[in-house]
């Protein structure tokens, strides 16, 4: 028999893309669901955190206010002798001022610390999770390169074909969709592939 050349090898082998999917895919669909979680995450913690800031904000304004109405009442009901009397309550109103705002500029740059934190964690996840994929696709290639290059040299039968691509399953995800590999591999060897039947001799 002829040796089988790699490109004839893919032809009888049929839908590749679905073993691709059936090796790796599950856990491309992972990352994705992993990416999307984050997102939301993300997104609701802003929403809280820009909720806690308005709270605070508008608890602050009422403290204020509450206290410089104190002092404007006290200006006004009291008979001042002296202008530093005077001087001394509007030195008070401004400290509450100068606070208030001091307090409010605090709270935005520690929000806009954990915003810029949390995005560059996310970033980062995101590449790690990336570069995970790429090993995962390469060793995945490389490992069905590796294969088709065994097979130009040796004659294969349908039951080794099937075995083979249960055993690349087993290797690259373990045994989480080796039954599903094994079906898909089981029609292939029934309807795709053109491969000899194995012969025993005595």
């Amino acid at each position: 028999m002829a040796e089988i050349t790699k490109e004839e090898m893919r032809e009888r082998l049929g839908n590749i893309d679905q073993i691709r999917d059936i090796i790796f895919g599950a856990q491309l669909r992972e990352y994705d669901n992993r990416f999307d979680k984050i997102d939301s995450d993300l997104s609701m913690m802003q929403q809280d955190t820009q909720a806690r800031i308005e709270q605070v904000k508008s608890v602050l304004s009422a403290e204020m206010k509450a206290a410089v109405d104190s002092f404007e009442k006290k200006v006004k009901s009291l008979t001042l002798n002296t202008q530093e009397e005077s001087a001394d309550l509007r030195q008070q109103i401004d400290r509450v001022n100068r606070k208030f705002s001091s307090s409010v500029e605090a709270l935005d740059e520690a929000i806009d610390n954990q915003t810029n934190s949390i995005r560059d964690e996310l970033s980062q996840t995101r590449e790690r999770l990336s570069e995970e994929t790429r090993t995962l696709k390469t060793q995945v290639f490389e490992e069905l390169d590796r294969r088709f290059s065994m097979l130009r040299d040796v004659k294969v039968s349908r039951d080794d074909m099937a075995e083979i691509l249960f055993e690349l399953g087993m290797r690259l995800k373990g045994t989480e969709f080796v039954p599903e590999l094994k079906g898909v591999a089981d029609n292939k060897s029934n309807n795709d592939f053109l491969l000899p039947e194995r012969h025993h001799h005595g």
